[in-house]
């Protein structure tokens, strides 16, 4: 004789009326689960990375169904297509109540293994309450809701009381698996023979993943059959065998453990499991039920979970994302960080109680195929986004990317993005004319933290290091030599380098200023000048900037780029009218106008970006200067040589203005109150060419490839206004504060208005 495994009441309700009361809860969010997987509808389905609120009737279930949370099982709303659709789940039991609001819809075929027939009533309420938390949905008003709602059923009746013969359960099983096909099959119950071996073996030849009850004996060293059928050599890794933990995630007392099963065992919730309850004269019954019975079919409607959304997984490897994403327990007294770090199974626990959200997430990091076949991981890829804003149709840029499993997973490109869009600019310091001729120098010194050889003395103590040093000279005879280091070149080159702009930014991030010599902001530059007899003061010099910077010149930390930049400025005086004509070209290792990547989105190829700029100052009033600038740069097209999605990008133009109202000695001498209004550097034109898998096949886990063209253009036109005042105090210090609002910054439509303050306090010892 066979029986079920034998299941323990707990709280049942009164069988004459519902066991729970209805609810009027609102539809109030529950418990945030955070991201989840969402599969597209197609035949090449993938699954993407989703976030939704749940429903009021979810939220009401959870109220019952708390296990839900405790496994991290998304609400049903947040699994789309994924919920278990598409696939049937064989369960061999005591039958079940077709007419339950919970599993109305969800049976596909029935099987009465006594008679032939189909009439599957349930007289037990076993079989309702298993079926229902495998595929139980709310569509129909139901209290309660399975793991995998979308999934359908085939049920097999071989229990009419608590016990059956082998004939009956062997035919049941070999109707769901020989049958109906049915690809998981759900078995809460237990014998104590190797009887059933014949039927299992065949559901494993036949491709079936099997999850089997280990029993409610309260063993310490067996299981029941035919969980105990893991462990064979012929059941390939198809058998899981389940166990029952409370809501604490402790070992129900009931639950068997056998030590020689741990590779193949999980555990899921088996005490006062709520969920529905075939009663003859009722039509909506439930009832909280214990036992191993009821954390089988959890583990079942797990396993449609995860193949609903990857159909081509084999039952091996069902289990295996079932047992890898499952949350470690521990037997023994062992750290709560050793135990979840473990890499064996557990004696007791096996690999411990099922993580229904972590086995919807990449196991085992991402990789990603590209154009040549090369196969690249995923993990550590990033972008940085260009000085001219994010491509606007980045954002609907989508790559599937495959975890260890093959499973494909929706990455956005734009979600991988981090910001280096201009627009943020330091707190202004006062600048004073600058000399047509002597000697003009500057340096700035920093202090970048503990050095390391000294761990534990104060950050105090760390030397002060070198940041930024400039160095000018100037003759009578209208020659003028520069120098500096740190990306100090405004203070030779540009408009700012006349002294007619009081709003020096004291960085290259000045407004009056090519934006093209901020993109090597730590740069060495070098300058040479002469006056010619027109009046024009010619300059020409080099910026470069190492990848790798000494240490003594900027923070340490900080990565730079190898870029450097050649230009030609010619600057002229018409009156008391100053105007600045600068032309150049900027070259860039592995970046273009401040885009890179790295991983799967490396970017190997020479940025040559050629570029014209004008800036002028014009006295409006006394001790009050106007002053603008406008550019334009053509960036070439490249080809990338990195093993990347990213195969290139096409020529390219990008543009920028400002326009500056300024006034000297306002309130004191030597202060100074600016006004500017300015669009940081923008892209206008060109296209970058993206070759990724697009879709995955449910057939055979094979990836589709196509190539995208995103538009560089970004979505909206930042537009900064900033007000700042820079005062001496006195003694060789300043004080400068700076108000900014940016709107659409990073170029970015959507992006919130943002609104800064800053202080800086200054002081100079001679």
């Amino acid at each position: 004789m066979h029986s079920l495994t034998p299941w323990r009441a707990a709280a049942l309700a009164a069988l004459c009326v519902p066991a729970f009361a209805q609810s009027d809860e609102s539809g109030t969010e529950g418990p945030d689960p955070g991201l989840v997987l969402q599969a597209t509808t197609s035949v090449t389905t993938v699954s993407t990375l989703v976030k939704a609120a749940p429903t009021a009737a979810e939220t009401r279930a959870r109220s019952y169904q708390g296990w839900m949370t405790q496994l991290g099982r998304p609400y049903a709303n947040q699994l789309g297509t994924g919920n278990g659709a598409g696939v049937t789940v064989g369960v061999v039991d005591s039958g079940l109540q077709l007419s339950h609001p919970t599993l109305k819809g969800q049976v596909l075929a029935t099987y009465n293994a006594f008679t032939g027939g189909t009439d599957v009533t349930d007289q037990i309420g076993h079989g309702t309450h298993v079926s229902g938390l495998i595929a139980g949905n709310l569509a129909n008003g139901s209290l309660t809701e399975g793991v995998a709602p979308g999934a359908r059923l085939v049920m097999a009746k071989v229990f009419q009381t608590g016990s059956s013969d082998t004939l009956t359960i062997q035919r049941g099983i070999d109707w769901v698996v020989n049958t109906q096909k049915a690809p998981i099959v759900s078995l809460s119950l237990g014998a104590n023979a190797l009887s059933l071996q014949t039927p299992i073996q065949n559901a494993v030849t036949k491709g079936a993943l099997i999850t089997a009850a280990l029993g409610n004996d309260g063993f310490s060293n067996a299981a029941s059959w035919p969980a105990e059928f893991a462990k064979a050599s012929w059941a390939k890794g198809q058998i899981i065998a389940v166990g029952a933990v409370d809501a604490a995630n402790q070992r129900a007392s009931f639950s068997n453990v056998d030590p020689t099963l741990a590779n193949w065992t999980v555990y899921a919730p088996g005490v006062n499991v709520a969920s529905s309850y075939s009663v003859p004269t009722l039509q909506s019954a439930y009832a909280y039920m214990s036992g191993t019975s009821m954390a089988t079919p959890i583990v079942a409607g797990q396993a449609a979970l995860i193949k609903s959304n990857w159909n081509f997984l084999t039952a091996p490897d069902l289990a295996q994302v079932i047992f890898q994403s499952a949350t470690r327990l521990c037997g023994t007294a062992v750290t709560a960080a050793a135990c979840a770090a473990r890499t064996t199974a557990d004696p007791v626990y096996g690999w411990g109680v099922v993580n229904i959200g972590a086995s919807l997430q990449p196991i085992g990091g991402l990789n990603v195929g590209t154009r040549t076949g090369t196969v690249v991981n995923f993990a550590g890829s990033a972008l940085a986004s260009p000085r001219g804003g994010l491509a606007s149709g980045l954002k609907g840029v989508n790559a599937v990317a495959v975890d260890k499993f093959n499973r494909g997973f929706v990455v956005n490109l734009a979600s991988t993005t981090t910001s280096t869009a201009s627009g943020s600019t330091a707190i202004p310091v006062a600048s004073s004319s600058t000399a047509t001729k002597g000697v003009n120098f500057s340096a700035e010194y920093r202090q970048f933290g503990q050095p390391a050889e000294h761990p534990d003395e104060s950050d105090t103590a760390a030397p002060l290091q070198l940041a930024r040093m400039s160095y000018r000279f100037a003759d009578d005879r209208g020659h003028s030599f520069g120098f500096g280091t740190g990306g100090t070149a405004g203070q030779y080159f540009g408009l700012d380098a006349t002294g007619t702009t009081p709003l020096n930014l004291g960085s290259e991030s000045s407004r009056f200023n090519a934006p093209y010599f901020a993109m090597a902001e730590s740069a060495t530059h070098l300058g040479y000048g002469n006056t010619l007899d027109n009046g024009i003061v010619l300059r020409w010099g080099v910026m470069t900037q190492a990848a790798s910077t000494p240490a003594t010149l900027v923070d340490p930390s900080a990565p730079v780029t190898a870029r450097s930049l050649a230009t030609v400025e010619l600057q002229k005086q018409i009156g008391s009218v100053t105007g600045v004509l600068t032309l150049g070209q900027l070259q860039e290792t592995d970046s273009v106008l401040g885009f890179g990547g790295s991983g799967a989105l490396a970017l190997q190829a020479q940025g040559r970006t050629t570029f014209m700029s004008l800036a002028g100052s014009l006295p409006v009033a006394a001790k009050t200067t106007l002053s603008a600038m406008a550019t334009v740069g053509v960036t070439a097209g490249y080809d990338n040589a990195a093993a990347s999605l990213i195969e290139g990008a096409s020529a390219s133009r990008t543009a920028a203005w400002s326009l500056g109202l300024a006034r000297k000695d306002v309130w004191r001498d030597g202060d100074a109150l600016g006004l500017t209004l300015a669009m940081p550097l923008r892209t206008l034109s060109g296209h970058l060419q993206v070759y990724s898998a697009v879709s995955q096949s449910q057939d055979d886990g094979s990836l589709q490839y196509a190539a995208q063209s995103v538009g560089l253009a970004p979505s909206g036109t930042e537009r900064d206004v900033e007000l700042a005042y820079a005062s001496p105090l006195g003694r060789g210090a300043s004080l400068s504060l700076l108000g900014q609002l940016r709107l659409q910054p990073g170029h970015d439509a959507e992006a919130p208005t943002q609104l800064g303050m800053g202080l800086r306090y200054t002081r100079s010892w001679k």
